[in-house]
């Protein structure tokens, strides 16, 4: 099955952000000393990197295809629904990047299976969940990128993504020529995954944080990634309780000044984020802040409703967007300002916003500790505190501090679907009413060419 079925190199031998490369080896001979495996173990992450994917492409296309992102012309079609096809380049090279990385972790998991006794046992359980964690974090985004949401039909009923959960001894046998598994089959993989995960990981020890603390998986992000899995189900109880599972841990905690996360990028509010460096990036045709920033490639700039949503006082406004002279008109954001800005999964201010929402949609009423945890994001940054007079409006309120507070966090268009709105008209978008074809990426042509177990996206 084009990508999936044919990943044979053993990426855990590239190029490493946490230590320097080692020479190519065989799978057996990377799997035989304890050494070795912790350098393949690295490689996921390495391969987590991957430009066309979590190096920051996924997120940007989250967002390109929410309402603040303009209609960047770099991102030919992806941006304007309608015209998007089958064939696009980048689309494709995403969907490649993504099953690329499962491929690094399921490869890892088979190898690491196949030489016991090299690590301990507690060792080799971490190791699994880290495995893990990577591959459910790629599903989350492919399944909701790439699938309609999760609330679309009855139990999710609806096709996903096919799940790939094995390294085949054969990639070009037609049994790799599998269909798409459904929405709730592949969210249960995930949330078995991350349960799992969860209980074999540990949250960050020190009282400060530090690089593996953020940039390896931790028991703190499995936690935020299940909190945001059913939050995605409309699961507002699991929700919650993930999110106090957090807040309870005594681990995380907002940073003063909302620019910080996005300068310092191992604060105790980043929960997980995609590690670069100066040696290991996803280059200047890749990285957010090559994207995002003027002084850059300044492909996307952010529309001025979007800043319009903040006062002049707001500290999200004054430091975490910007105008530029050499290209008047317009706006721009500051969260990414160069190519080795690391990429943010999972931060704190997201926890506070989901547990106000779980709140709120739980109570009959208008719940004040909901409206407490909205101010609380509010008040780091100076902005005028909320009160609203209804459960709707207070839930209104939530999605409107989301969008404010994790813009350009690769969850622009998904906190549409997800809550069962279509994409409002912006720039020169046409509104794309919810349930529309187009709100999904196409499958990529060469894999329904080459599968033909492998549906298409309807419209496409």
């Amino acid at each position: 099955m084009g990508m999936i079925g044919c990943m044979l190199t053993l990426g855990s031998c590239e190029k490493q952000i946490f230590e320097e490369p080692f020479s190519n080896l065989s799978p057996a001979a990377a799997f035989d000393t304890p050494e070795r495996i912790a350098k393949a173990a690295t490689g996921m992450y390495d391969q987590l990197q991957n430009a066309n994917y979590f190096g920051g492409r996924v997120l940007i296309y989250a967002d390109i295809r929410g309402i603040d992102a303009g209609v960047p012309a770099y991102f030919t079609d992806i941006p304007k629904f309608t015209s998007l096809q089958s064939t696009n380049t980048q689309v494709n090279d995403a969907w490649k990047g993504a099953y690329r990385t499962i491929y690094e972790a399921n490869n890892f998991l088979k190898n690491l299976d196949a030489n016991p006794g090299k690590v301990s046992d507690e060792q080799s359980a971490h190791y699994t969940a880290e495995a893990k964690f990577i591959r459910s974090l790629c599903y989350f985004y492919l399944v909701n990128l790439w699938a309609q949401p999760y609330k679309f039909t009855a139990g999710a009923s609806h096709p996903g993504v096919p799940l790939i959960l094995t390294v085949a001894d054969d990639p070009f046998a037609a049994s790799n020529q599998v269909p798409r598994n459904t929405v709730a089959e592949v969210y249960n993989q995930m949330e078995a995954d991350l349960l799992d995960a969860e209980q074999k990981l540990a949250y960050p020890t020190a009282d400060a944080h530090t690089f593996s603390d953020v940039a390896r998986a931790s028991k703190g992000a499995a936690q935020g990634l299940l909190m945001r899995l059913y939050l995605y189900k409309g699961d507002y109880q699991k929700a919650l309780d993930y999110a106090n599972k957090l807040i309870t841990s005594g681990k995380y905690a907002l940073n003063t000044e909302p620019e910080t996360a996005f300068r310092t990028f191992t604060t105790n509010e980043s929960i997980f984020s995609v590690a670069q460096n100066g040696a290991d990036n996803p280059n200047t045709n890749f990285s957010l802040g090559q994207h995002y920033s003027p002084t850059n490639r300044a492909d996307i700039a952010i529309s001025a409703d979007y800043v319009n949503l903040m006062s002049a006082t707001d500290k999200r406004r004054t430091q975490l967007t910007t105008t530029y002279a050499p290209r008047p008109g317009t706006f721009w954001t500051t969260k990414y300002t160069g190519v080795t800005d690391w990429v943010p999964v999972v931060r704190y201010s997201e926890v506070l916003l989901t547990k106000a929402e779980a709140l709120a949609n739980l109570s009959t009423t208008v719940d004040a500790n909901a409206v407490a945890l909205v101010n609380e994001v509010r008040a780091r940054s100076a902005a005028t505190p909320v009160a609203p007079l209804t459960k709707q409006a207070l839930i209104d309120a939530i999605l409107l501090e989301r969008r404010i507070e994790l813009a350009f966090e690769g969850q622009g268009e998904l906190d549409f679907l997800r809550t069962g709105r279509g994409i409002p008209a912006h720039a020169t978008v046409n509104a794309l009413a919810y349930g529309s074809d187009f709100v999904v990426l196409p499958i990529p042509k060469y894999e329904t060419d080459q599968n033909p177990n492998l549906e298409q996206n309807h419209s496409y």
